[in-house]
């Protein structure tokens, strides 16, 4: 299974996203996980496509679980605009479908972006950075893990952490280490600078 390709069902939509929608936040965050190499492009690494990823709960009306998400195989991107940004709408991690929109595809990590908003509702931000040492090292930091055999992208991968989500007690903030997915590291917080500070206790 190819690094960074779409496993999911996408219904998309290829439109501007809506004006009051503000990816301010967003941006500076990635920025910093991009000049730490938690998101980014490598030539040596997944076959030389982009990695990492971050999204936001937005407020839409009838639309409680609706998110902002950077959009697919940007990660070599230094700074993203609006255009390169999707607007995620409905999942069914069961039926393995996605509905977005936006001027690009959603990163192919959504559907498990969208379990997580959908299991707690508190979260505002998730984000997923590719961290070999934190990875690596998953089991001597004591994180909680996805088993080996999950592939990224999936509704196995999404169950998987529904569960973790479900047997922690559904903390607003967390960190898993993906251990089916190469150097994959997922966490979530209340607001996005949380989401943030769960990765950089560990740096």
């Amino acid at each position: 299974m190819q690094e960074g390709v779409i496993q999911y069902q996408l219904t998309y939509v290829c439109q501007p996203l809506p004006e009051h929608l503000d990816i301010t936040l967003l941006e500076a965050c990635r920025a910093r996980l991009f000049a730490a190499s938690l998101i980014g492009q490598d030539d040596q690494r997944y076959a030389g496509l982009g990695y990492g990823n971050l999204s936001h709960r937005v407020e839409l009306q009838g639309m409680p679980d609706a998110f902002l998400i950077t959009g697919s195989q940007t990660g070599h991107l230094p700074a993203l605009t609006r255009q390169q940004y999707a607007l995620v709408t409905a999942c069914s991690p069961q039926a393995n479908r996605l509905q977005a929109s936006g001027e690009t595809e959603p990163s192919s990590e959504a559907m498990t972006h969208a379990v997580i908003y959908q299991s707690l509702p508190s979260v505002q931000a998730v984000i997923h950075v590719h961290w070999p040492d934190l990875w690596q090292n998953a089991r001597k930091h004591k994180l909680w893990v996805t088993a080996g055999e999950i592939p990224y992208g999936t509704p196995q991968m999404a169950a998987a952490v529904q569960q973790l989500v479900r047997e922690n007690g559904f903390p607003s903030t967390g960190l898993v280490a993906m251990l089916g997915h190469e150097d994959g590291i997922i966490a979530w917080g209340k607001t996005l600078a949380e989401a943030e500070a769960r990765l950089t206790y560990y740096q």
